[in-house]
């Protein structure tokens, strides 16, 4: 087995998956070489490309470490990638020999978080704009609109139709 400083190195072929989102986890990596697309939702209609790691030093799976939450993402090799993992053994020497390494994983998970926030700040404007344009609609087709957006209601079911399958299964909305 290869090691960089007593952690693992992992060699990943193109089309790989390195990890699933959903998997129990306790490690992080680093990208050596190559290029690793995060997924949120991978193989889903409501995919979703959250994040693509290609220099050097890239991290990936921080939350696993830091968190102990399962992955909340679908890493998968876009080119053969070389990475390290890192466990909470080695994760303290890693931060005291790598300053700068450190640091730069600190400005990764910055920009995902601005970059969601700005996602998100997107889909407000979107919801907004299409509950504003919905207000002229009866209560049934404001709330059908917004299942269409939220939860991909074919466009072929009629509201009525969608509103009985919801409130049997999950109560009135009112």
């Amino acid at each position: 087995m290869i090691t960089d400083a007593g952690n693992r190195v992992i060699e990943i072929k193109a089309g790989e998956i390195l990890y699933n989102q959903g998997e129990e986890c306790s490690t992080m990596f680093l990208l050596k070489s190559g290029k690793i697309e995060l997924y949120i939702g991978k193989g889903t209609k409501r995919e979703y490309l959250l994040h693509t790691a290609a220099d050097y030093g890239d991290s990936l799976g921080e939350m696993g470490l830091l968190q102990g939450e399962p992955r909340n993402a679908t890493a998968i090799a876009v080119e053969d990638s070389v990475v390290v993992e890192i466990d909470e053994a080695h994760f303290g020497a890693f931060i005291k020999e790598n300053p700068a390494r450190a640091i730069k994983m600190i400005k990764d998970l910055s920009l995902r978080f601005r970059n969601l926030t700005t996602e998100f700040d997107e889909t407000k404007e979107l919801l907004i704009k299409t509950l504003t344009d919905a207000e002229k609609k009866s209560l049934k087709g404001r709330l059908k609109r917004l299942a269409d957006i939220l939860l991909d209601v074919p466009e072929d079911v009629p509201p009525d139709l969608y509103m009985e399958c919801y409130t049997r299964n999950h109560g009135n909305l009112v």
